[in-house]
């Protein structure tokens, strides 16, 4: 089987983008894989040092070239399947509706992989739920990385063509069971949390309520936290407005505000650190945050919210703990109970299993495998 991946490769390094990297080089032993990078290493206007306006010209320019290369792959090579990842945006939308128009009469099957739990948006907007409409009729299999995304989607795509198939972490990420294993022996007699937030520094992550939780934790335990934020700035003007609220706290030198760290290494090694991960998220978007499964993968309880899917594996007072949105206090409890080393220990073993059992590479490339195998061959190309 030869497969066309068509989307966004790091860099950035975002969740998506990581996660389409994986999956394609997961599968990349039993069929053949071919990448179109549609990234051109940049999420802001800020890092390329342009205006808005001049970005999207830019932005524009980088997909029309991106669809000629398209056809022009597509003539040289027979592929059996065109994968991509459907975005919910109008913008990204068309890009993806186009595209797809491109691409179908040459290929077996379609499959999208859905990362975004807005993407139901689409069927549902005046000005994309037509072609949201026909882009359900031609692709074959649409991927879902958990079953409440794919319920959300149940009134626009029938059940034939949805398909969950979990992230997992990527090959530099991962974490022996025998490293796992010397870092609860490490860590079972600590006298200090060490905490970790890593996810994109958008306000509704919740890294502002991590920092208060630590505070306050401190305040009243009398034991020492510290924290570290890991993640891309929207801009530097929020990264400073942030450390000056940090400058604030009692405990503003536990609290360490590295921005993003693209060395994979260094971050598997942060979460390897990390006694906690916490991501108190009610960002709207929210899907499967990635972030939480390579904290499992590390043996890292997490603390989380019950928000998006998080609940169907952040399961309370086992390998966690759920709090509800935006409630620091909450999450200065949790830290609380993690004081107890054997508990913290349980905790740790149980965030480990629950990596092995729904995360694990081997699983989830049966999976993608299977959805790529099964996939109906649509009439859409017809």
């Amino acid at each position: 089987m030869n497969v066309l991946v068509v989307a966004k490769f790091p860099p950035p390094y975002q969740g998506m983008t990581i996660m389409t990297d994986t999956f394609a080089s997961l599968i990349s032993d039993r069929v053949t894989v071919d990448r179109m990078n549609t990234s051109f290493g940049s999420t802001c206007p800020d890092e390329l040092g342009v205006g808005w306006l001049k970005y999207h010209f830019f932005f524009t320019g980088q997909m029309l070239a991106t669809y000629v290369l398209l056809w022009r792959r597509l003539q040289k090579r027979d592929y059996d399947t065109y994968y991509f990842t459907p975005s919910p945006s109008f913008i990204g939308h068309w890009r993806d509706r186009i595209a797809l128009e491109i691409a179908r009469p040459y290929v077996r099957q379609v499959v999208g992989h859905v990362h975004n739990s807005n993407f139901p948006e689409v069927f549902e907007k005046t000005s994309t739920a037509q072609s949201a409409r026909r882009m359900a009729e031609v692709v074959d299999a649409f991927v879902f990385t958990n079953r409440m995304l794919s319920e959300q989607a149940a009134t626009y795509i029938p059940a034939s063509k949805r398909r969950v198939v979990h992230n997992t972490v990527d090959e530099q990420m991962r974490c022996s069971d025998e490293e796992v294993s010397e870092k609860i022996r490490n860590h079972l007699h600590g006298n200090s949390l060490q905490v970790l937030y890593l996810s994109n520094m958008v306000e509704t992550k919740g890294y502002g309520d991590v920092a208060e939780a630590v505070e306050q934790f401190n305040r009243s335990s009398g034991l020492d936290a510290c924290v570290d934020f890991i993640g891309e700035w929207p801009s530097e003007q929020a990264r400073t407005r942030f450390e000056r609220r940090l400058a604030q706290y009692d405990s503003a030198d536990a609290m360490h505000v590295h921005g993003r760290i693209t060395d994979r290494e260094r971050v598997q090694q942060a979460m390897i650190d990390a006694d906690v991960f916490v991501l108190p998220t009610y960002y709207p978007n929210e899907a499967q945050p990635v972030s939480i499964i390579e904290a499992f993968n590390a043996g890292t309880p997490a603390i989380a919210t019950r928000h998006a899917s998080i609940p169907e594996y952040v399961r309370d007072d086992e390998n966690g703990y759920l709090v509800e949105k935006q409630a620091p206090s909450q999450i200065a409890c949790a830290l609380e109970a993690l004081t107890d080393r054997s508990n913290w220990a349980d905790k740790a073993r149980a965030a480990r299993r629950t990596y092995r059992e729904l995360f694990s590479p081997e699983a989830v490339k049966e999976q993608m495998l299977s959805v790529l195998n099964s996939a109906p061959t649509s009439s859409g190309n017809d």
